[in-house]
Formats: C-alpha cells, structure tokens, sequence
C-alpha cells in the first residue's frame, strides 16, 4: 500500500523517501532499503541501511511530533539510489535535508 497509494516527491541524491499518512497506521512505520542490484555484498547493504537507522534514531524528534500533532499515522521509507558507499557524515547531510522537506510537507497538510 505505501508503494502503490504513496507520496513520492521527496528525492535529495542518494536518498528517496516514500510516505503514506493514513488513519490505521499507528506511529511511524519505517522501511529502509539498500538494493542488491547496486551492493552485490550483504555487508554493504547493512552498512547503508546501519547508517540510515542511526541518522533516524539520532534525528527523528521533530518528524514524530509533527505526526503526533496531525493526528495520523506515517509508514515511510528510505530508499538508497547510488552505487557506491558514502560517508556517515556526508549522508547525514543528505538525510537531514530530506527529513526536514518532510516534516515541512507534513505540517502543511
């Protein structure tokens, strides 16, 4: 249902997110996705993925107070699109930037 109903406007290389807000989800449900077809070794992609989990963990204050004042809940995903491997820092950046167009379209609606 996320894939197939969701938003998909937000993209700042390397990262795409997928949201749905929907009434049945409780919470925030996240999905975080590093593909096989770009990263032949598993190591890899839970390296990705590790880095992508602590950035939300660490930065995810103001995402979850703007759904809990919308009343709804949020299933997202982070979507890895490059084919090489990234600093944790230089991907934060990325992910900062993302989350933050995110919160700001979530709080318009």
């Amino acid at each position: 249902r996320l894939f197939s109903e969701g938003n998909r406007q937000i993209s700042v290389f390397p990262i795409r997110l997928v949201w749905l807000l929907a009434d049945d989800i409780e919470g925030i449900q996240v999905l975080i996705s590093a593909p096989k077809r770009n990263f032949h070794h598993a190591v890899d992609r839970n390296r990705i993925k590790r880095q992508i989990r602590e950035f939300y963990r660490t930065q995810s204050a103001p995402l979850k107070e703007t759904v809990a004042l919308n009343g709804k809940g949020l299933a997202l995903a982070f979507l890895f699109n490059d084919n090489r491997l990234w600093e944790s820092d230089k991907l934060d950046q990325r992910l900062s930037q993302a989350l933050e167009k995110l919160v700001e379209t979530l709080s318009q609606q």
